[in-house]
């Protein structure tokens, strides 16, 4: 068992100190999984503080004058607790102490007196560097405004049964609606949202949508016996919005009502969705409906991608820690998954504070680490967000962001390790250990391949040789089979009517008699011209003639091949006009069925990497593997289909331009066309079965580096 260290080098620097605690912290106990939870609010700046009791009973000795010293000796003398070693007590008097809980009784001198007062009067400045899109500037004290009789009772009716039974209303209501209008509601989504003209009226609306969010939070803080004592405006990528400050809701007792005040604004901004979802589906093409589209988008999207999602400090993480009885959620799991890193790379994770058991520590770390990557992800969404809507300002602010919101904080982290007195004590064994954690990062990029799939859904079509197309043209008089029917060459499928032909042919005869007269009235009289005119003129005659009675040949639609017959997509019915060259439909014999697919362009570096081979996954259980010779790959992206029944408009799986023509169907976006020649007798046309294509290994580094060179470069370029 290893060894705690009671001791600290660094005691003498603390131990005459008088830390008492500031007075406008105000004190709360809470209750969680049975354990007591202190919560320390500073009125002044609305931070809150959680420690555990046995930390929350070192802060009571803290009277401003009583010594740190005679602090931790009188712990030790008096069994009342455990002893914490000197370090541990050191890092709870560090945390209180910068998160402004407590005070010491040191004697500032002038010039850090002058320095802090400077510093203070620089906060905005620091601010706008760290994150130029997110501003907060507080306007007014609204409590007598809040503490009325007209809000109190607005409060109470909003956070009551009635109030409930309204909101259930609007939630249900609005998503029957959506479910009914949701064709028309999403298509084109992302062309509607980007239109300079929609992207100004969002930014009208956003902040109305947030005025409605802080007022439920103030209203559930009245509800329950709380005040808010601060509103003002923050300004999120320049636009405008209201806030305010609900901090005294952390004074509550029961975790449910804090859960409730918490997620006031989320559940606000969800019923005015559903309210809008009802009036939007009735609203006529306009302003009106554009106003009420946004607030849709708004009050869904942006509210699952922020205040509704646990991962980001906002709403949703506060919802989630009262709800799991999880105090500080991120603050503990960023310092558990910090003494992991240390004790990797051979640090001292220094003393663990950390009350909970194995599980609960499982649930913190997977939580630091869920909520790092979502970070990442939404900076860079914003960044490149920005870059994408205002040009060369939005690169500029973007870069900005990422700098501020990532590569500034991370890079004074690590600075503050690597001159921190631990790393230099055993600096060479994190090298050692940095040296081999890099090389294996390396190889893992750079020098060993990966398998390499891509993963398409394919539709069953007929093969090209299978179809029967029309020789000649007429009304549709007989139609001899119905698909699905067995056929043998020369069966009849279908007869066209005759009439028209048989007329035409008539009318030819009797222009050919004519003709035949006139010539040899020609001839009797000599005239040599006029006898070669009307000569070829009988030619002419003779070969109209010929071609219609080869398409009175061809009114019997025969089969050339046996098989089993199956309509076209659009079937001819009877007393349809049928022209030359129309598909009827297919005979299809034990051969003639093939796979087809549409591959997105984001795999063309996999298919340009090569295609060893395929396996087909028509059900659980049943996977069947393609040769390479069967794999047939169009080498240049096209809008245009292998085979209509790829479409969406006919069951398939590939979105289509509404506008297109059912007879030259186009795909939404360009892709890459698949056929495969091998599908099995068994499949039957129009299913959908999964292609796995298998690739060659490829390194990490070669599959993804030119996929984020190109979209980097495609919004931070010289020409984007």
């Amino acid at each position: 068992m290893a060894r705690v260290q009671l001791h600290s080098e660094d005691w003498y620097r603390v131990s005459a100190l008088c830390p008492r605690l500031r007075p406008q912290v105000q004190v709360a106990l809470h209750d969680y999984k049975g354990m007591p939870w202190y919560v320390l609010t500073d009125r002044s700046s609305g931070q809150t503080f959680r420690m555990t009791a046995d930390d929350f009973e070192i802060l009571r000795r803290f009277d401003g004058r009583t010594r740190i010293s005679e602090i931790w000796n009188g712990i030790a003398w008096s069994h009342e607790r455990d002893l914490p070693p000197q370090d541990e007590f050191l890092e709870l008097l560090s945390r209180l102490y910068d998160s402004g809980i407590i005070l010491v009784d040191a004697l500032p001198r002038a010039a850090t007196l002058a320095r802090g007062q400077e510093e203070k009067a620089r906060e905005w400045i620091t601010r706008l560097l760290k994150s130029p899109v997110s501003q907060k500037i507080g306007l007014f004290n609204p409590s007598a405004l809040l503490e009325g009789r007209v809000m109190t009772g607005l409060a109470h009716l909003v956070f009551g049964p009635v109030g409930l039974l309204l909101w259930l209303a609007a939630i249900l209501g609005g998503v029957l609606t959506a479910l009914s209008y949701w064709q028309p509601l999403t298509a084109n989504l992302g062309d509607r949202v980007l239109d300079p003209g929609n992207l100004l009226i969002m930014a009208c609306v956003y902040p109305a949508v947030k005025l409605i969010h802080e007022l439920a939070h103030a209203l559930a803080v009245r509800r329950f016996g709380g005040s808010v004592t601060q509103v003002g405006v923050m300004f999120l990528v320049f636009v405008p919005m209201p806030y305010v400050d609900a901090s005294q809701a952390n004074a509550f007792r029961s975790h449910g009502v804090r859960a409730l005040v918490t997620a006031a604004g989320i559940m606000a901004e969800f019923a005015i969705a559903g309210v809008a979802m009802i009036l939007w589906a009735e609203a006529d093409p306009g302003l009106w409906r554009a106003i009420l589209f946004n607030t849709i988008l708004l009050c869904t999207i942006s509210t699952i991608f922020f205040n509704g999602n646990p991962l980001l400090r906002f709403d949703a993480y506060f919802v989630l820690a009262d709800l799991t009885q999880t105090p500080a959620l991120g603050t503990r799991g960023q310092r558990l998954l910090m003494r992991l890193i240390k004790q990797l790379v051979g640090l001292d994770p220094g003393p663990d504070t950390e009350s909970g058991g194995t599980g609960e520590r499982v649930w913190l770390v997977s939580y630091a680490v869920a909520a790092a990557m979502y970070r990442v992800f939404i900076v860079f969404a914003i960044a490149f967000g920005l870059a994408q809507m205002l040009g060369m300002a939005g690169q500029i602010l973007g870069a900005w962001v990422v700098i501020g919101g990532l590569i500034w904080p991370n890079a004074k982290a690590l600075h503050g390790v690597a001159v921190s007195p631990e790393v230099r004590k055993r600096k060479w064994i994190l090298m050692r250990r940095l040296l081999i954690f890099g090389t294996a990062s390396l190889a893992m990029l750079v020098v060993i391949p990966f398998p390499l799939r891509t993963t398409v859904p394919a539709v069953v079509v007929p093969s090209p040789q299978a179809a029967l197309y029309s020789r000649g043209e007429g009304f549709a008089e007989t139609l001899a089979v119905e698909s699905g029917a067995p056929l043998l060459p020369g069966d009849v499928v279908m007869i066209l009517d005759r009439a028209a032909l048989a007329t035409e042919l008539d009318a030819l005869e009797a222009r050919r008699a004519a003709s035949a007269a006139r010539l040899l009235a020609a001839r009797n009289d000599g005239e040599t011209s006029l006898a070669q005119a009307i000569e070829a003129e009988l030619g002419a005659i003779a070969d109209g003639a010929a071609q219609i009675r080869d398409q009175l040949a061809a009114i019997r639609v025969v089969a050339d091949r046996a098989g089993q017959w199956v309509d076209a997509l659009t079937p001819v019915e009877r007393g349809m006009m049928v022209t030359r060259g129309q598909q009827l439909g297919w005979i299809l014999g034990p051969e003639d069925r093939r796979l087809a697919a549409h591959i997105p362009q984001s795999r063309g570096f996999a298919l340009r990497h090569g295609v060893q081979g395929a396996r087909l996954m028509v059900a659980p259980g049943d996977t069947r593997e393609v040769a390479p010779d069967a794999i047939a790959l169009r080498p240049d992206a096209s809008r245009s289909l292998v085979d209509p029944m790829l479409a969406d408009r006919m069951g398939g799986p590939v979105l289509t331009d509404l506008e297109s023509p059912p007879e030259a169907i186009l795909a939404l976006n360009a892709a890459f066309q698949l056929v495969i020649d091998a599908p099995g007798n068994d499949l039957q046309l129009g299913q959908t079965v999964l292609v796995k294509l298998v690739h060659p290994p490829m390194t990490l580094f070669d599959r993804y580096w030119p996929r984020i060179v190109t979209f980097v470069g495609e919004r931070f370029g010289a020409g984007a």
